[in-house]
């Protein structure tokens, strides 16, 4: 298992530029952190590791604070898994609609 702490560095750039932009979006609605936090339902020390990039915050507590700043036309971009063809191709022709654990077998 993989250490939290050892992430690709496009991924840790990736959080980092993300949290540069909210932190922007934010101080361009002139919202305080402590403000933005409380709209979008989170903790003060969230909202400050998700402005630092943090990679630990869970994606829920994002997506809120980008629907509080009224940034929810970015959901789609997140989840655009759809618009990759191939993937789309081969869940419809090759993804089970329901996926069940393996049986345990009694000894």
């Amino acid at each position: 298992m993989k250490s939290l702490k050892t992430f690709p560095f496009i991924v840790e750039d990736s959080l980092e530029d993300l949290g540069e932009r909210i932190s922007l979006a934010r101080r361009a609605r002139r919202l305080t952190q402590p403000d933005l936090a409380a709209k979008a339902g989170i903790g003060l020390s969230t909202l400050l590791s998700i402005e630092k990039g943090a990679p630990t915050v869970q994606i829920g507590s994002v997506l809120m604070v980008l629907w509080a700043l009224g940034l929810e036309g970015t959901f789609d971009t997140l989840s655009a898994l759809g618009s990759d063809k191939e993937l789309s191709e081969l869940m419809a022709d090759s993804v089970p609609l329901k996926v069940r654990s393996p049986k345990r077998k009694t000894t």
